[in-house]
């Protein structure tokens, strides 16, 4: 079941995707144009981003993990989907 914080989070990554293909061939990292900063490009890489969006979306509202319990289960699903948790002690600690 999809939260209405995932439709909220998957409608501004889809806004966000084409912001970037309209900005694509301009400066890289934290730009105004719309260009992912590294720690958007990270949290991209571990194909959970919407998941982590939701996740955050319904925290900021609430103000209470224990009301986001179904978007952390989707969050902690994409994780393990998606190999993150062997990804994740393979990343270089000093960055």
């Amino acid at each position: 079941m999809e939260t209405e914080y995932y439709k909220q989070a998957l409608e501004e990554y889809k806004e966000l995707k084409e912001e970037q293909g309209e900005a694509a061939g301009e400066t890289e990292g934290e730009t105004q144009d719309g260009s992912p900063d590294d720690w958007d490009k990270r949290i991209d890489d571990t194909g959970c981003y919407v998941e982590n969006m939701a996740l955050q979306l319904c925290h900021a509202e609430t103000g209470d993990w224990r009301q986001c319990m179904d978007d952390m289960a989707r969050f902690r699903d994409c994780w393990e989907k998606n190999g993150n948790r062997e990804r994740v002690s393979t990343v270089d600690k000093t960055l």
